[in-house]
């Protein structure tokens, strides 16, 4: 017998939060570098989804993101997160980063 799918027990070892921030990346690959841009889907203190309208980001690729913060610096300078990160999944429309 299966559980109830409202009483399964989140197994995610990380809290995500739904936040949709400004997202820009590139590959760290060799060869030509592949640049976009999307909106994160939820954040943890692990990683990233992110929403893209590009499907070429595979699993495995190394990128650099650039994330538009959502404070400011002393309430006046907008702030970018920059990390160095792992695609861990990626389905069209989507995928997943680990920092």
């Amino acid at each position: 017998m299966q559980p109830e799918p409202d009483l399964m027990v989140e197994r995610r070892s990380r809290f995500r939060y739904p936040l949709r921030l400004s997202v820009k990346y590139r590959t760290l690959s060799e060869g030509p570098s592949l640049v976009g841009v999307g909106r994160t889907i939820n954040v943890s203190s692990r990683g990233f989804l992110i929403s893209s309208s590009q499907s070429n980001i595979t699993a495995g690729s190394r990128l650099q993101l650039t994330v538009d913060w959502p404070s400011l610096l002393h309430g006046i300078t907008p702030l970018q997160l920059v990390v160095y990160c792992r695609v861990t999944r990626s389905v069209p429309a989507e995928f997943a980063v680990e920092l």
